[in-house]
Order: structure tokens, then sequence, then C-alpha cells
């Protein structure tokens, strides 16, 4: 097994078996009796989790889907999460503002991001951010009050960088929470981004806001087979129990959210569906251009996070916004997928009532 560590400081996971993901801040008892059971047998079986995880819980607690062209007003006692893969987001589709197409391409994304609170954003290029310094400008000169964190490009001969974009009136970056998790055993070829975020609630109010930690993936498609033990697709179970066990250990976090384009439909997520109540709450809904693929997630842990409310959706570029398939691939060959949270803090969910219904970065203002 690799070890994961975080770059924000010299503290770093140790190095274990694969048991570390049955357990968290929302530890289960279908985890506890999974650990029993390793312990009786002395193996690790994950095709003995079919029996004992009953029926698919994603069935009731997916919730609502809905587009956002039904809806862009962001209601005040909710936050809506974002992932959006802008395909090759770099100083050539930035710096346009109109194409030959008629396409206003910076600011289409902008008034895309402009609807969410927090955006966790894949494939951006370049090394000194300049598409992402762009895009908050132009959301700032709209009247906004955005912020956004980057990593350093990440990769082998293609390099990337992961972005989260938020709305400082609505959300606020946990100071010196972000990094990139390290991975000296090179099981990824893009290390997945981690933030903490907070909500900003009324000064006068007794609820706590809601904090919770995101996880930003960008698989790369050849390495997400879920047969494949050592695939990127199963690595990020552990990436996200390792993630977790450290910020909850820190910081006392329990809310975390992995998100981003991991190249995988719902029944490929491999290890991660493994998890007790981890679960992805778009399951099928499909984000490439043409709706015919699933490649986005949200992922929770259902029995932690109660904040979800029960509303998730896209923007379909071309249903939404009205663009020709040759405008929408203008501005990405990915739409955005969404969720909404609730802006307080909620008791963790119980698993029946789940199943039932840094360094490394850089700051741009």
């Amino acid at each position: 097994m690799g070890i994961f560590s975080k770059r924000r400081r010299k503290s770093s996971f140790s190095s274990t078996s694969s048991l570390l993901r049955w357990f968290g801040p929302g530890a289960t008892t279908l985890g506890l009796l999974y650990a029993l059971y390793m312990m009786l047998t002395g193996g690790l079986s994950f095709s003995s989790l079919d029996g004992l995880l009953g029926p698919d819980p994603e069935t009731a607690f997916r919730g609502e889907t809905i587009s956002l062209g039904d809806r862009t007003e962001r209601p005040p006692d909710r936050i809506r999460i974002a992932t959006f893969n802008i395909e090759h987001f770099a100083d050539k589709k930035s710096s346009i503002r109109t194409n030959e197409d008629g396409v206003d391409v910076l600011g289409t994304i902008a008034k895309i991001v402009s609807t969410f609170d927090v955006v966790a954003i894949q494939e951006l290029q370049g090394a000194d951010g300049i598409a992402l310094q762009r895009l908050v400008g132009l959301l700032n000169e709209s009247g906004g009050n955005f912020a956004a964190t980057m990593s350093d490009p990440i990769g082998e001969a293609y390099l990337e960088s992961y972005a989260f974009v938020w709305d400082r009136s609505r959300i606020n970056l946990v100071p010196g929470s972000a990094y990139v998790v390290q991975d000296p055993g090179k099981r990824m070829y893009r290390e997945p981004m981690v933030a903490t975020f907070e909500t900003v609630v009324p000064k006068e109010s007794p609820q706590r806001p809601f904090r919770f930690t995101m996880i930003n993936v960008h698989t790369k498609p050849d390495r997400v087979d879920p047969a494949d033990q050592e695939s990127e697709i199963n690595v990020l179970a552990d990436v996200f129990q390792r993630v977790r066990e450290y910020e909850f250990q820190q910081y006392s976090e329990d809310d975390f959210i992995l998100l981003g384009d991991l190249n995988v439909s719902e029944k490929n997520l491999g290890q991660l569906k493994l998890i007790p109540g981890v679960l992805s709450l778009a399951a099928d809904i499909q984000t490439n251009i043409n709706r015919t693929k699933t490649n986005d997630h949200i992922l929770i842990d259902s029995s932690v996070t109660a904040e979800y409310s029960g509303r998730l959706g896209v923007i379909d570029l071309k249903a939404d916004l009205g663009l020709t398939e040759k405008q929408a691939n203008a501005i990405s060959d990915h739409i955005p997928l969404w969720a909404e949270f609730n802006l307080y803090e909620q008791p963790p969910a119980t698993r029946a009532t789940a199943t039932a219904s840094g360094p490394g970065t850089r700051l741009i203002q």
C-alpha cells in the first residue's frame, strides 16, 4: 500500500491495510461487523459485503433531480456545491469572449460558476493560473465576490491543476486547509486536492455553520477498471478514508464530499461503493455534452452528512443555455453537476435514516 500524506504539514498518514477504509468519523455497525468478520477469517473479501449491504440505498436517498434551467436563484438556507470539468481551461479558452460561433466562452463559464456557492474545477492548465485569474476577475467585475485557490500542475507528461472557486458572501475557505494529497507510490496519475470550507451564517444565528471538506478528483480514463485492485477508482477508497481520518483526528471534521471527473459510471465505482454509507448522489445522471455517459460524481457518507437536502442536478449546456452542440463543446465536453446542502450543521444521520429516506496551492482573489 502506498502512503498518502499531506503537503501542508510534516504529519503523514501511516501505511495501513485496506481495513482502514471501513472506519471513520461515521463508523457504522456494518463496518464493525465486517472488521470482526475479517479478524475471524483472516482475509479481506469485498464481495462478501454484497449480502450485508442490503437494498441499494441510492434508490431512496438520491432525492429530487432538477435542472438549474428551472431555478437559478440560490436559496438563502442552502448552498449549492458543484463539480465542473472545464476541458482544457487555459490561456486560449479563457481569452475568448466571443468565438466564431457567437459564443462568449469565458462569459458563459462565469455565468455557470456564478450559479453555485463552491465549485470544484478540473482540467485547469497553465502554471500561471491565468485562466482562473480571468474567471475570478470577470465574476467580480460583474458584481460578484468570488475567490479561488488552485494546486500546482499535477501529472506526468500531461499536467493539470485542480481549483476551487467560491462565493465569499456565502462561503469561507478555512485558512491553511487547501493541500494536495501526496502519493509517493505513484498510485494515481493526478493526486487529489483537498480543501475545507464553512458557510457564512448570520451573526445572530444560534446554529453552527456547515463545515465540510471537499476532495477534488480527476482520474485517468485508462486507470479506472474497478476489477483491478490497484486501479485509481479503488485507490480513491483509501484516499477518501485516509483524508477523513486525518481531518477528523486533527480538526474533528466529519463531513466529506469527494467529487470530480471519475471517468466511471455509478456501477463501476469499485471499492468506493463498499465503504458503508458512501454513495454517489448523482448515481447514473449523464454528464457529458450529449448526455450519453456518466463521468462526474458527488459522493458523501450518507450515514454522517445529513446536510444533503435531497436536491441535485446539472446545467445542460444545450437544453438550459440554448447552445448548439458545437457551441457547447467550445465550453467543455462535460456539464456541471451540483447538489444542495443545508446552510447549518445537522446532527449526523443514522444508517437506518439514510437508507430509508498549504503548500502547493495559491489563493486568487
